[in-house]
Formats: structure tokens, C-alpha cells, sequence
């Protein structure tokens, strides 16, 4: 994960963001879908964001708010839970990251904990991106709802010692792994230039969506740590790979999906992508 995107976003791009046309897939006769989008702790192509989720947005018939972090937190809250019909997560909270320095997570704190879990207790749907899989690091739980963990620095995930992630931009292949699941419904094979990834996912416990037939074999991939911590681009340490590049997955009462693919604006771009998100957005509208 390039260095280059560690330090925080912060943007005063407005609420109110687009005009939907007529939707196939009302949440309510009478109402509007709603997203909200949050982003944070990483550097992102911003012009690229704001067009794919209005594209979204046009597709589905919705309107989108954003909101950043830290700020953003007091939203993620069981009170508001229901206030927005999805929430992509384009962020990464709990981290400070600084070139040269190793990566320090912190947080979150209880009444942050008890804010998102009662959340995703109320049924609030949740859709994650990209780097929002490395965010609170710190807390277990947080892999357990997204179905993996980025990890930034080596650390532990369920009592069990894991090391640094590694990753790698290349151009590869996203393929359907369930052509049958929602998410994926009129979303063919196509090709990005993106990261990949090479992480813990809770491969056993989630329902796959995308996979790849890249190679993400540690030895291909860069060690985010020492990169982060000295500049160097040496292989990531030895660990388990995944092919899976997306996936669903219910915590409490709230349908999860995450999407690894969303570094570039060409991805960000790609027509099949921004279907792709759509679904996805569709898809956990509803509880579990």
C-alpha cells in the first residue's frame, strides 16, 4: 500500500451531492435512498470518488452525503442507525501513519465501540472498500465485521500472532465468484489496475463475490511495514494467501460486503466497479 497515501484526507466537499433520476429499487414508495459516505486516515483520488458515487447514485435513484473522520464517528451510532439506507466506508480510522515512523494504532474508545456495535445491532448496512480493511487495528471486532484485517505493522488477530500485510498495484482480473448473489447480478469479469492485497480474510466464515487468479504469493508482494517504517521494498514475510478479492458477510442484525478493488481512479471509473458498488449498496439496504 503506497506510503504516499498515509496521510489523512480532509475535505469540505458538501453534504448535498447529487440529483438521482427514477429508481428500479425503491427503499420506500415515498422516499429516496440515501448513502453515506465516510472517508478518512488515507489519501484517495477525490475527483474520481465524488463521480463514482454519483454514477452510483444515478443508478440506484439515491442521493449521497459525506462525512469525514474523526468527525464522521459520531454518525456511526445505533441512534442513526436507519437515517441512511447504506454507508460505504473509504476510510481508515484508528492508525496514524507517517513516513519513516512505525505505524501507531489507537483507539477506538468504549463508548466508540459500543456506538458501532450497536450500530450493526440495529441493522444498519455497511459496505467497506479498499483500505478500510486496515482500520482500527487495535480492535479485534472490527476484523470480525469486515471479514479480514490490513495489517499494517505485525500484531495478533484472534490470540494468534500474524505479521505485516503485504500488497502490490498490478493489472489483474477481478472475477464473479457467485454469479447467483446479489452484489453480482450484471457484473461480468473485467480488469482493473489496482492493489491487491495479501492479508488475513476470515475466508471460511464469509460469503465469496470476487476472486482473482493473480498471483498474491508473498514473495510478489511488498512488505507494508518495512516500507512504511524505512522506505524499503523487500517481500512481505511468509503467510497465508486469499484469491478473494470481495465478499459478504451478516454481523449482528447488518448485512456486510467488502470490496477490495478501489485504490485508482481508473478502477474507481470502471463501469462494472461502480455496478458493482451499486449492488453491493442495494444489497445490505436491508437487515439480515
Amino acid at each position: 500500500m503506497p506510503i504516499e497515501t498515509t496521510m489523512p484526507i480532509e475535505t469540505t466537499m458538501p453534504i448535498e451531492t447529487t440529483m438521482p433520476i427514477e429508481t428500479t429499487m425503491p427503499i420506500e414508495p415515498d422516499r429516496r435512498g440515501r448513502l453515506l459516505a465516510i472517508t478518512g486516515g488515507h489519501r484517495f483520488d477525490l475527483d474520481a470518488f465524488i463521480a463514482m458515487l454519483d454514477d452510483v447514485c444515478l443508478l440506484l435513484g439515491w442521493e449521497w452525503e459525506h462525512a469525514a473522520q474523526p468527525a464522521a464517528q459520531r454518525l456511526l451510532r445505533p441512534e442513526h442507525a436507519g437515517e441512511w439506507d447504506a454507508i460505504v466506508l473509504h476510510d481508515l480510522p484508528g492508525l496514524t501513519l507517517a513516513r519513516g515512523d512505525e505505524p501507531t494504532p489507537h483507539g477506538p474508545s468504549a463508548d466508540v465501540r459500543a456506538g458501532l456495535l450497536g450500530m450493526l445491532a440495529a441493522g444498519q448496512g455497511i459496505v467497506a472498500t479498499h483500505h478500510a480493511l486496515a482500520g482500527w487495528p487495535a480492535w479485534d471486532e472490527w476484523a470480525e465485521v469486515l471479514g479480514g484485517r490490513f495489517c499494517y505493522s505485525p500484531g495478533t488477530l484472534r490470540g494468534q500472532a500474524v505479521p505485516a500485510s503485504g500488497y502490490r498495484m498490478d493489472t489483474y482480473r477481478v472475477d464473479v465468484a457467485d454469479p447467483r448473489h446479489p452484489v453480482t447480478d450484471g457484473v461480468e469479469s473485467f480488469e482493473v489496475t489496482d492493489e491487491l492485497y495479501l492479508c488475513p480474510v476470515l475466508a471460511d466464515e464469509v460469503t465469496p463475490l470476487l476472486c482473482t487468479t493473480a498471483d498474491t504469493s508473498p514473495e510478489t508482494m511488498i512488505d507494508t511495514y518495512r516500507e512504511v517504517c524505512s522506505g524499503e521494498q523487500v517481500a512481505a514475510t511468509n503467510q497465508p494467501s486469499s484469491p478473494l478479492l470481495g465478499w459478504a458477510r451478516d454481523h449482528r442484525a447488518s448485512r456486510v460486503v467488502y470490496l477490495l478493488p478501489g485504490h485508482t481512479a481508473t478502477t474507481m471509473g470502471h463501469p462494472m466497479y461502480r455496478r458493482l458498488l451499486a449492488n453491493a449498496c442495494a444489497f445490505v439496504a436491508t437487515s439480515c
